[in-house]
């Protein structure tokens, strides 16, 4: 629900465009420039090693908005005494291809493809578990270094979004132009 609902922005963006003429083409460079989502799901490494289905929910959202981007932590045992590793990874819908590909793929090096089309874009490692204390702050901790633009819109999980309201982001960033 939250993840459809705040991709109305980019709908939002792409109306606007068309309004002020600009070509499908145009829009189609310049929207993922404006607008990226980034979801924070700080255990869907641990879901799709364990094959739970809402990793298959979180595949589809990322298939159907090529746009969005999902955030995790991801532990790598390092040796037999279980030591782990323990990296922040964002990846994509594997079908939109792009820029920041061939870092590694979800299924395999090399930004290859896994068997849903979900593609890693960036893994960075982290000093230890990053999830210390309550785990919602955390999470939004590691998946910030994603976040790319001048303005960040933090939003809670159960926050749904309209495309009404996503119209209105437009007058809002412009709330933050620098004179």
């Amino acid at each position: 629900r939250t993840c459809e609902g705040m991709m109305c922005h980019e709908a939002a963006l792409r109306l606007l465009g068309e309004i002020e003429g600009l070509s499908s083409n145009e829009m189609d460079h310049l929207a993922p420039m404006k607008y990226t989502y980034v979801v924070a799901a700080q255990v869907y490494g641990r879901m799709k090693r364990q094959q739970e289905g809402k990793a298959d929910d979180i595949e589809f959202l990322l298939r159907r908005h090529p746009n969005l981007r999902v955030a995790y932590i991801d532990e790598v045992r390092v040796n037999r005494e279980g030591d782990m590793t323990y990296y922040s990874v964002l990846i994509k819908g594997g079908g939109s291809g792009g820029a920041g590909m061939g870092l590694g793929g979800v299924g395999g090096p090399g930004g290859a493809d896994d068997d849903c089309g979900v593609r890693e874009v960036y893994r960075v490692k982290l000093p230890a578990n990053p999830v210390i204390g309550e785990g919602k702050p955390e999470n939004q901790n590691h998946a910030i270094i994603f976040a790319r633009g001048q303005h960040v819109m933090a939003v809670d999980m159960n926050q749904e979004g309209y495309f009404e309201e996503a119209l209105k982001l437009r007058n809002m960033a412009q709330e933050f132009a620098q004179p």
